[in-house]
């Protein structure tokens, strides 16, 4: 339970900074943008190899999926895309308004 509050935290943190660092500057956040893009396309990739994997052996999806979930291109790619969503949402709310 106190791991989670932590991470969660942790989590929310990071958003925050973000979400700041990129209201301030937009060279932050075209790099943001673009790790995003390109994050998003190697976390697709790696779920569509395992779904092309499982279809070609003829397996259970449900026995093949863990082997998404421990991919570290999955967990590194998820995890940015988590954060940078929270911290794009983020950036709404540093934006001065006019």
């Amino acid at each position: 339970m106190t791991i989670t509050i932590i991470i969660t935290l942790i989590f929310a943190a990071c958003s925050l900074i973000a979400g700041w660092l990129g209201s301030r500057s937009p060279k932050t956040q075209l790099v943001m943008d673009t790790l995003a893009a390109i994050l998003l396309f190697t976390t697709f990739i790696s779920i569509a190899s395992a779904v092309a994997r499982t279809m070609l052996r003829d397996t259970v999806f449900m026995t093949e999926i863990h082997a998404v979930l421990l991919n570290p291109v999955f967990i590194i790619g998820g995890a940015y895309l988590a954060i940078y969503a929270t911290a794009r949402m983020a950036m709404n709310v540093f934006r001065p308004t006019a």
